[in-house]
This record gives C-alpha cells, sequence and structure tokens, in this order.
C-alpha cells in the first residue's frame, strides 16, 4: 500500500514538471499582432487575406510562411513589385505586405495591317492563348509573345521582310495603352523551288507532289499556295513528298533540311501574273536511296475474312515496285470493310523486313480484328417536334443487329435529305461502344429547321405579269414527316391555285403517295412574252389557256438503296379562251385532232389523261444546298392511247446534278454544283403538240439573263392569195404566185437542252454568293408536230431555232428565316444572244434580246 502512495506522488511530480516547462516554452513564442496590406486599389484586401496569404492574427510568427505569402502573391501575376515588412507591436509581430498592382490594359491599337485584319489578329491569339485582352493585366512578356505572334502572320501572308513594334503608353492613374504598329513591307512569295542530291525524278514531278508549297502561277497565287511558310513546307515533305517517293518504291528516301533564302529574281511579262521583285527560293536536297520490289506479301489472323482474298485486295505480287500508298489506301479499305462488319476496334501489326542486297521488301500483317460488336440503342437528341419514328425509318441501322459504319453513314446521309434538319455533320453523332457487353449505343444530335412557313408574295414577273399571292407549307406537318403546301397566286397573267400533300410512308410501308389539286390560268402575250416586239413596242395576247386537274404519285425505294423507282398520273380538263384577231388560225391550229368535233370546241376543254414512270437516284448530302453527291432522274410521260383523253404525246425527261466539294480553291468551303437537263416531246397517232405543252425556257430556273419563257423558235406562216375564181394572184413585181406572210409568233420547242454551272460561296449565315454560267437550246425538230395551219405553210426561222443561248453572272442568296427559302438577286450577262429583224409581208420586227439583266426572286435554282 505504502509502495502504490509513492508512485502516485512520482507521477504527479512528472506531470507538474511538464506543465511547467509547456508554460515557460509558450512565453518564449512570438505572435502574430496584425497583418496589413498596403497599395492595393483594383483587388481587395478580403480577396488577398483570405485567398492568397496565409499568415493570420494571433497565430504563432513563422518567417517561412510570411516568405511563402510573399512567393503566392507573386504567383498571381497581379503585381509588377512586392514587399513586406515586420516590426514589433504592443503584443507581437505587425507584418505589412506592400504591393504595387500591375496596370490594366485599357486599349488596343494594331496600325499598318493590310494582308490580315483584326479579326485574324484576335483568331490568332485565341488559337496560341496569349491572354492578351482589353481589361487583361499588363505584362511586357505577354507584348512580346503577341510581337512574334503577328510577325507570322505577317510570314503567312507573304510579308517575311515586314516588322512589327510595340509601344505601351501610361494612362493615369493605373492603366496602359497598348499600340502594335505593323511594317508590312514588299511581297515575297515563292520563285523557285529546286531539288538537288539523288532525287531520281524530275523538279517538275517533285514540285507537283507538294501540295501546301508552290512556286508563283496563276493557281496558286489565288489558292495561297505561294506563300512560304515553315511548319507548312515540313508538313509537305514529311507528308506529301516522302509518299510520292515510297509510292514509286523508295521505302528509304532521305530528306535534308530545306535551305531558303531571299531573292531578287525576274518576274515574268504577264500583268497581274507577275511574280514579286523579292522571291524566295527553296532548295531541298533529297536522298532517294534504292528502289525497293516487293518480295511477299502475307495476311495473318484475319479473322471472319479470308486472307488471301484480302492479299488479292492489293493488287500487287511479287516482283513488283513497292507502292507504299497503295497498301495504305487497302488497309484503309479493309478497316471499313471490318468496320462494316461490326468490328470496329480493328487493327494490324505490320512487320516489314529490307533486303537491301536483293533491294526485296517483306511485309507480313498480323490482323487483329478484335471482336464484333452489335447495335444496343439508337437515341435522337435534339428533335422537339419531329417524331423518333420519323427518323427510324430513315435509318439503314438497326438496333439489335450487326454494327456497320457503311450502314451508319449512309443513315446519315438520308436523315440529311430529309431536309428537316441542319446538316448533320461528323461532330453531330457519336458511337459509344461498350467493350464487355459487345455493343454500341448510337447518339445523334440534330437541329430542326422551321417546318412551316407562311409567305406573302406580290411583285412583276415575265410569266405573271403583276401578281400578288399568298403560300403555306410544311414539310413535316406535325413532326410526322408529312407534306402539306397551299399556294394562291393571283396576277395580270396568271392566276395559280394549288394544294398538295404527300405521305413518305403509305401505311408505314415504304411506299410514298402523293396527292395534287390545282386549278390554273395562264395569259399569252405574243410579244413582251417571248421577247418579240414590233417597233410600236405593244404586247397583244394570244390566247387564255386554263387547267383544272389532279396528280397522284406512288413510289418505292429500292431497298436499302439510293434508288427510288415509281410512277404519277396526271388527269387535267384545258381549254383556251381570249383568242386575239389574227391569231386564230395558230392557236385553233394548235387543238387540230383534239377535240371531238371542229378545233374551237377545244375552247370548251380538252382531257389530258397522261401517266409518268420514272427511277431516280439521289447520294445528295443535303436536301437543299448540298455539297457533295450525285441526283440522277429518268422519266417518260405518255399520254392518250389506252389511257384515253384527247392527247397522244410521249415526253422522255433526264436529269443529272451533280454537286462537288471544292478542296482545290477553298479548302472544302465552296461547291461546285453542275444541273444538266435533256427533254424531248413528240407526237404520236393523229395528234400533235399544243403550244402549252411545248418546250419555252429562260428565267430564273433555266437561263437567268433571259424572261422567264422567252426563249422559243419563232416561226411565220405564209398563204397563197387567190382570185374569186380560185386561181391564184400573180406578184407583178416579182411573177411568182403572190402571198402573205404572219406576223411572227414563238411556236416553242419539241426538244431542249439546259446546262447550269455554279460556283457557291457561303459568305455568313444565311448569306452566299454564287458565280454561274448557264447555256439552253429550245428547237422546233419536227415541223409536222406543230399542228394545222390549213392552206398555210409554216416556216421557223433559223436563227431562232439553232442559237444556243447563254447567261454568265453573279447571284447573291440570303435565306429568309420565315419561308425558308433564299431570296436571289441575279446581276446577269448574256454573251449569247439574238439581235436582229425579221421582215415579212406584215412588216419588220425586231428580236433584240436584252444584254444584261438585273432580276430577283425567291426560291432555289437546283
Amino acid at each position: 500500500m505504502a509502495r502504490t502512495a509513492k508512485c502516485g506522488i512520482c507521477i504527479v511530480g512528472f506531470l507538474l514538471l511538464g506543465l511547467a516547462a509547456y508554460g515557460q516554452q509558450t512565453a518564449d513564442v512570438t505572435t502574430v499582432e496584425r497583418v496589413d496590406i498596403r497599395g492595393n486599389r483594383r483587388i481587395p484586401e478580403d480577396t488577398i487575406r483570405a485567398s492568397i496569404i496565409q499568415t493570420r492574427p494571433g497565430e504563432p510568427f513563422d518567417a517561412a510562411r510570411v516568405e511563402f505569402d510573399l512567393r503566392s502573391l507573386y504567383r498571381t501575376n497581379y503585381f509588377e513589385n512586392l514587399e513586406v515588412q515586420e516590426k514589433d507591436g504592443d503584443i507581437g509581430k505587425i507584418v505589412t505586405f506592400i504591393v504595387k498592382e500591375k496596370p490594366l490594359v485599357r486599349s488596343i491599337e494594331y496600325t499598318g495591317n493590310k494582308s490580315f485584319t483584326e479579326s485574324d489578329i484576335l483568331e490568332a491569339f485565341k488559337e496560341k492563348k496569349l491572354g492578351l485582352t482589353v481589361d487583361s493585366q499588363y505584362d511586357p512578356v505577354k507584348i512580346k509573345m503577341a510581337e512574334r505572334i503577328l510577325r507570322d502572320l505577317l510570314l503567312q501572308n507573304g510579308k517575311p521582310l515586314g516588322s512589327v513594334r510595340s509601344d505601351v503608353e501610361t494612362i493615369p492613374p493605373y492603366s496602359v495603352r497598348v499600340r502594335f504598329t505593323v511594317d508590312e513591307g514588299a511581297n515575297v512569295r515563292i520563285g523557285e523551288i529546286r531539288f538537288t542530291g539523288n532525287k531520281v525524278f524530275s523538279d517538275k514531278k517533285l514540285q507537283k507532289a507538294l501540295e501546301l508549297t508552290k512556286e508563283r502561277n496563276m493557281v496558286t497565287m489565288f489558292k495561297g499556295t505561294d506563300k512560304y511558310h515553315r511548319e507548312k513546307l515540313e508538313y509537305d515533305i514529311e507528308t506529301n513528298l516522302k509518299a510520292f517517293y515510297q509510292e514509286h518504291g523508295y521505302m528509304q528516301v532521305q530528306v535534308g533540311t530545306p535551305i531558303v533564302r531571299i531573292f531578287e529574281g525576274p518576274r515574268g511579262i504577264i500583268p497581274l501574273l507577275r511574280k514579286t521583285r523579292e522571291q524566295f527560293f527553296i532548295e531541298i536536297p533529297i536522298d532517294a536511296g534504292d528502289q525497293f520490289r516487293l518480295g511477299k506479301l502475307e495476311l495473318k489472323e484475319c479473322g471472319i475474312l479470308n486472307c488471301e482474298a484480302l492479299a488479292r485486295a492489293f493488287e500487287m505480287k511479287s516482283g513488283d515496285v513497292v507502292n507504299f500508298k497503295k497498301i495504305r489506301d487497302t488497309l484503309d479499305e479493309i478497316k471499313k470493310l471490318y468496320g462494316n462488319l461490326g468490328h470496329i476496334n480493328f487493327s494490324y501489326i505490320p512487320e516489314a523486313d529490307y533486303d537491301n542486297v536483293n533491294k526485296t521488301y517483306d511485309l507480313t500483317l498480323t490482323m487483329q480484328p478484335d471482336k464484333g460488336f452489335f447495335v444496343r440503342r439508337i437515341n435522337f437528341l435534339g428533335n422537339t417536334k419531329t417524331r423518333d419514328k420519323v427518323m427510324r425509318r430513315e435509318f439503314i441501322l438497326e438496333e439489335g443487329k450487326v454494327f456497320s459504319s457503311a450502314a451508319l453513314d449512309n443513315s446519315i446521309l438520308r436523315l440529311n435529305q430529309l431536309g428537316f434538319f441542319d446538316r448533320i455533320e461528323e461532330t453531330d453523332y457519336q458511337v459509344k461502344p461498350d467493350e464487355k457487353a459487345g455493343s454500341v449505343d448510337v447518339d445523334v444530335t440534330v437541329k430542326e429547321k422551321s417546318q412551316q412557313s407562311i409567305g406573302f408574295t406580290g411583285g412583276v414577273s415575265g410569266i405573271s405579269g403583276s401578281f400578288i399571292g399568298l403560300n403555306y407549307s410544311t414539310n413535316n406537318f406535325l413532326g410526322r414527316g408529312e407534306s402539306i403546301e397551299v399556294s394562291i397566286v393571283g396576277g395580270t397573267r396568271q392566276t395559280n391555285f394549288v394544294v398538295s400533300f404527300v405521305e413518305p410512308y403509305l401505311f408505314d410501308t415504304r411506299w410514298r403517295m402523293g396527292l395534287s389539286l390545282f386549278n390554273q390560268r395562264y395569259r399569252y402575250d405574243t410579244y413582251s412574252t417571248f421577247g418579240l416586239t414590233d417597233y410600236s413596242g405593244e404586247a397583244e395576247e394570244l390566247f387564255t389557256q386554263k387547267m383544272t386537274g389532279t396528280q397522284i404519285s406512288l413510289d418505292r425505294r429500292l431497298s436499302r438503296s439510293f434508288w427510288t423507282v415509281g410512277s404519277g398520273y396526271t388527269f387535267q380538263n384545258i381549254g383556251v379562251s381570249n383568242i386575239a384577231p389574227g391569231f386564230e388560225t395558230f392557236a385553233l391550229g394548235q387543238f387540230t385532232g383534239y377535240a371531238a368535233g371542229d378545233a374551237t370546241d377545244a375552247l370548251e376543254g380538252i382531257i389530258r389523261s397522261e401517266i409518268s414512270p420514272f427511277v431516280r437516284y439521289s447520294s445528295a448530302n443535303a436536301y437543299f444546298n448540298a455539297t457533295r453527291g450525285t441526283e440522277f432522274r429518268l422519266s417518260t410521260a405518255i399520254a392518250g392511247g389506252i389511257l384515253g383523253g384527247d392527247f397522244n404525246m410521249i415526253r422522255p425527261v433526264v436529269e443529272y446534278r451533280r454537286f462537288i466539294t471544292d478542296r482545290w480553291l477553298s479548302g472544302g468551303r465552296n461547291v461546285f454544283a453542275l444541273n444538266a437537263q435533256f427533254q424531248y416531246i413528240r407526237s404520236y397517232g393523229d395528234s400533235s403538240v399544243p403550244f402549252f405543252d411545248r418546250f419555252f425556257i429562260g428565267g430564273e430556273n433555266t437561263v437567268r439573263g433571259f424572261d422567264i419563257r422567252s426563249i422559243s423558235p419563232i416561226a411565220v406562216t405564209s398563204t397563197r392569195q387567190f382570185d374569186p375564181m380560185g386561181n391564184p394572184i400573180i406578184d407583178l413585181n416579182t411573177g411568182l404566185p403572190k402571198t402573205v406572210q404572219s406576223q411572227p409568233f414563238a411556236v416553242g420547242g419539241d426538244t431542249v437542252g439546259i446546262l447550269n454551272f455554279e460556283y457557291r460561296i457561303p459568305v455568313a449565315g444565311p448569306l452566299s454568293v454564287a458565280a454561274f454560267y448557264d447555256l439552253g437550246l429550245a428547237r422546233a425538230s419536227h415541223k409536222e408536230s406543230l399542228g394545222d395551219f390549213g392552206a398555210s405553210r409554216v416556216d421557223i426561222i433559223g436563227s431562232t431555232n439553232d442559237t444556243l443561248r447563254g447567261s454568265t453572272g453573279l447571284e447573291v442568296q440570303f435565306v429568309l428565316p420565315v419561308v425558308s427559302a433564299p431570296f436571289r438577286l441575279i446581276f446577269a450577262y448574256n454573251p449569247q444572244r439574238l439581235d436582229e429583224s425579221i421582215t415579212t409581208t406584215n412588216g419588220t420586227f425586231r428580236i433584240n434580246e436584252p444584254k444584261k439583266d438585273i432580276k430577283f426572286t425567291v426560291g432555289r435554282s437546283f
């Protein structure tokens, strides 16, 4: 018991001694009495205390922590000068941080830059992540970096001799103005590219292999490839020049460092195409090495595909010169083939063996198809109005089936062809694989266009005269993909009422049905409509045509292809009225044989019953404004015969359109567009081709510089004169039977050819321009199809029948937001036109087709 008490006393003693020692140590520690911050103006003191400085009042003073705080303040890059002071206070240390903030950049000015804009400068700053903007902290390092970027822009724009100077002006109290002065200097373009060493090929061939670096000529000056840029030249050598050698078997080609210098060289004599006075001279050393031939090409572990069949796809055999480009392209096609079979992770391991003695190249490719993937889910995003069903039925790729990259690409193409969405690009859809499950999810994001439009139109046009109209259309009614259009137009020469409906998937099948009802009236002015005027300039009406009827069509896409076959049927009641005096013979001659009785019975209406089978192909990547793809349509309209009606005619039509992305001049931004059309019409049985079914071209959709329907063959009729006894009257001046000729009139062609070419340039948003050239010919090849002119003889004026019309110019297009169609302003010049006089016994008439024209319209060309 006594021993336990002694132990307890010892423990208490030790505790008391420890507490005394701790109290003495605490009394020796200096604390922080206060932390002051001086000199800050824009940056709040609370921000500095809370986020940067770790030294706190009441805590032990630590010199190492104060130094750490100083370094933290410096790292913020907010201050150009920092100082820390410490002094003794009443109960501890007073720590004072004295800061001097960097000034703000209040304005940035650029002067002297002519070859590039301020927008180009800002884009370059953004790309380099410079961070020099108005209201940013002034940093001399960033100013020097900006100078380097500006000099790089000068070099990219062919101004390597230019200079950049920066000036910084102080704006009291704490701001600066930065001014960059650019002296661009003279233009310097590439004057000569020369190759030295064991180059094997001529300089001309090697220069052609370079795609981004070219000598100055008529093409390169527009493409900008005559400007020297070091990075582009290095890329050209590594990617294009070496690939050219490897395409010809020189697998071990070596290219040295290019020698680049500026010299004063010959400029040439052709204005606008002359070289610059100062030119780049580029010399590229090459050692082509030896040419290798193929020794052995072997494929292994091909999985579901046959290795021997894949090896034959390379189209190379032992002894052939090695063509590495062909090898690479074939491997790309093999990768697509595996991707189409669901092996989206396909890869291969190449093993190359060079025999430097026999100059042979052995290549072994170990295929790694990996496992196949199937489609688990296809998700559509962004379609707030269009139903999933409408989009899924266009998708060739299906859930639960093997994934195919080609099927996905074609599915996206078909969605674009609907015209419901903004163009779906490659960045708008994702394939998300699940490696464990062997499945993929496909997410397609769309942005819907305006699905319906209500338009009010009015103005003056060649065919409609003065007109006013109202239309409503939707190409995606209630999100079901159905199209409805109602159009009402009334004018001095035309009235038009049309109601149409299209069901793209009839009864949820792949059949598409279209139905339309129409009531139309056209008034034909003999002179003004067809560009023919007498010297009085007065226009006279030929006749008015009325049409009422219906049209129904049915077509079906062939399997999963881009081909469609179908047919349409049209039933019309057609009549004429208001035949002008003096034109009865011509007008009624058009209808001889169509009515049961006399030709005048046609005034009360004749019947057309017509069927139009067709086949169509379309791989265009958009419904409107396609950038690539082909469209082809072949149709034949057959009227009369077993179909009944009063017309017996056949009219074949061939249409071809091609859209090519311009990768040569614009790098894929602009588009070449071509439209070609051929039509022919011929009667059979006892019929002839009536006036209103013959071909009249001209206008904004055919040959733009000419008025609508103004291009047509012109004819006159000649009638022999007889006395009351039936004897021919002799002309005393010529001694020949006397004839009287009619006024010239447009008869229309039975054969027509149209060719339209456009170079389309998107400018910004809905604005674009297009350079165009149109060619058109309307020809009457069969006079017997013109109708019955009684005792008169009809003669077609040769110059109007065989002259090709041409129009070229510029078209400005602006897509109207409500109508979802472009407003087109057309500036046209007509290099191929008619300007001559026609003299008949009835007077002299002049064909004076316009030399130039400015017109506007709403709609699309093709």
